[in-house]
């Protein structure tokens, strides 16, 4: 057993031992400045509905990170008739995309669907705020 009694030493040894190996040269040079660079970046996710159209635009507001920002979206319907359950699967997309989830002003309307819309975003340094999500009734009116 090797017993070391500097860091200097163990780094000698492992340098050496890795180009015996074989393997590339350990080279010099300065760290990423991580500590400088990392942003806790934050969604928000808002929505506007029109109830005539179904028309709702949905909308991930990003708070920190390192322009620009790339933005991804997912979404799950799940039709209440059928108990079918479609998924887009994630997608490239911008901070506001549309989609269709009309809901008619009549109390006691009977759903037909719901949608679950999920999104992130990843600024120009890699780093990606959490996922946020929003589930909405979607009705037709009768």
């Amino acid at each position: 057993m090797l017993k070391l009694k500097s860091p200097q030493a163990l780094l000698v040894v492992v340098s050496a031992s890795l180009s015996a190996c074989g393997s590339p040269a350990l080279e010099e040079g300065a760290a990423p400045e991580f500590g400088s660079s990392e942003q806790a970046l934050t969604s928000a996710l808002t929505f506007t509905r029109n109830a005539a159209s179904g028309d709702t635009v949905f909308t991930n507001t990003v708070s920190a990170g390192t322009a620009p920002l790339t933005y991804y979206w997912n979404t799950t319907e799940t039709q209440t008739w059928s108990g079918n359950v479609i998924v887009s699967g994630w997608y490239q997309g911008a901070s506001s995309e549309h989609f269709y989830c009309p809901r008619a002003p009549v109390r006691g309307e009977e759903y037909l669907w719901s949608l679950r819309v999920e999104a992130y975003a990843v600024d120009a340094t890699g780093a990606a705020s959490p996922v946020v999500y929003k589930t909405l009734p979607c009705s037709l009116p009768w």
